[in-house]
């Protein structure tokens, strides 16, 4: 009777042994899957826009597996934005990478401090220090034309004519998609320029930034900017201000390149500077000089610091160039004969080319020209009116690229037209 009773008790703590091996091992298995398991991805929209504006980018990141939620914000003031974009951080099961574009940015900046939040990734946008509002960030440098384009109305709603949506918000996009965005707009209160951060996350946690080189909303070169003072990794885009719908490609990399950071434990933030960079060591120590590139901040001299300024960097004694682009002449359109006018700024149309050129005050440059994306364009450095013939009736559109001596892109437009 003793040897058996022995032998259950030695049963019984063999079996205690196997439960608990079991159990400790069920509970490594599950820290280890928690550890590996995809973060999921909060998008914010902007002004004058929806959670819609993100449906390229969603489709993209669920075919890669993520959880992907777009909150649809009322856009009415600050509080009421981050209170909306909170809630839908909280419903999200483990760590999460939050994304804002445009008036977003400040949205994030704000409800970025969710500790659930993981990384925060900027698109197009504005990032406001503590104690800062949007106007208050916009205001460290000169405003694009669409940033003040917006209309009043009579309650303080804010809504963007079909020309400033046509010309400054998504110019890169065919009238189609323009016209659903104007339709589709969602007006932004008037209060939300002026509602101050009081804590901005980008102190506590990494961040990662996208913008258009053609935003003609909020200033590209403000954008790299603040990029620098988060020390943010830069990617440059060659889009508008909409850049998740215009390359929605190059958003979503950018947000996956967050998101598996975040996944291995290597999302770390960065120390930022006590105080705003405004210089333009900062803004080259932290941006790829090239279109789609990236580079984010360190210690060693950048390519700026060696050679000198990039030609399609706006000197400190230039203003930046442009291309004013006018609609073809209706009287041709009507037989066929497109004629577009144009006129650049601070650029001088010569028909001179090379690096040598790029030394020139003020800048020399040209025009390159592409029918309905084409895979090929033409030079063209007469500075007089461009004229196309042979094209098919029905709806065309011509990119215009003013670029300087070495065909660096310094500022495009898009003409659309129906030929009858």
């Amino acid at each position: 009777m003793f040897s058996f009773e022995r032998s259950i008790i030695v049963l019984g703590a063999a079996l205690a042994t196997l439960f608990c091996t079991v159990a400790i091992t069920f509970a490594q298995s599950k820290s280890e899957d928690s550890k590996t398991a995809k973060p999921n991805i909060v998008l914010v929209h902007g002004a004058y826009a929806d959670g819609t504006s993100w449906s390229k980018v969603i489709a993209l990141l669920q075919a890669k597996g993520y959880n992907v939620f777009s909150v649809q914000n009322p856009t009415t003031t600050l509080a009421d934005d981050v209170a909306v974009t909170e809630r839908a951080v909280n419903q999200q099961t483990g760590p999460v990478v939050l994304v804002g574009h445009s008036w977003a940015g400040v949205v994030i900046t704000q409800a970025g401090n969710n500790p659930k939040v993981q990384a925060l990734v900027y698109v197009d946008a504005v990032a406001p220090d503590s104690g800062q509002s949007i106007l208050d960030a916009l205001a460290a440098a000169p405003g694009e034309p669409g940033g003040s384009a917006g209309v009043k109305d009579a309650d303080g709603f804010i809504l963007l004519p079909r020309a400033a949506v046509e010309q400054y918000f998504a110019q890169d996009l065919s009238p189609a998609d323009q016209g659903i965005i104007w339709a589709t707009q969602t007006p932004w209160g008037s209060a939300c320029l002026t509602d101050k951060v009081t804590r901005a996350a980008w102190h506590d946690k990494p961040s990662w930034w996208a913008y258009g080189e053609f935003d003609h909303m909020i200033s590209p070169q403000l954008q790299a900017k603040m990029a620098a003072t988060l020390r943010s990794k830069v990617t440059k885009l060659r889009t508008s201000h909409l850049a998740m719908l215009a390359d929605p490609k190059g958003v979503t990399a950018v947000i996956v390149d967050a998101a598996e950071k975040v996944q291995s434990g290597k999302a770390i933030a960065a120390t930022p500077p006590t105080s705003s960079v405004s210089s333009d060591d900062a803004l080259n120590s932290s941006v790829a000089d090239s279109p789609g590139t990236t580079a984010s901040a360190g210690g060693n001299p950048s390519a700026r610091d060696i050679t000198g300024p990039a030609g399609i960097v706006a000197l400190a004694n230039e203003a930046p160039a442009r291309i004013v682009i006018d609609p073809p002449l209706a009287d041709s359109l009507e037989h066929g004969r497109i004629v577009i006018q144009y006129r650049a700024e601070n650029v001088r149309i010569e028909q001179v080319f090379g690096t040598a050129a790029l030394k020139v005050s003020p800048r020399i440059g040209h025009v390159h020209v592409t029918v309905d994306d084409a895979a090929w364009h033409w030079l063209d450095a007469s500075g007089e009116p461009l004229v196309i013939t042979g094209l098919t009736s029905g709806p065309h559109k011509v990119l215009i690229e003013l670029v300087n001596a070495a065909h660096q892109t310094l500022d495009y437009g898009v003409v659309s037209f129906n030929i009858p």
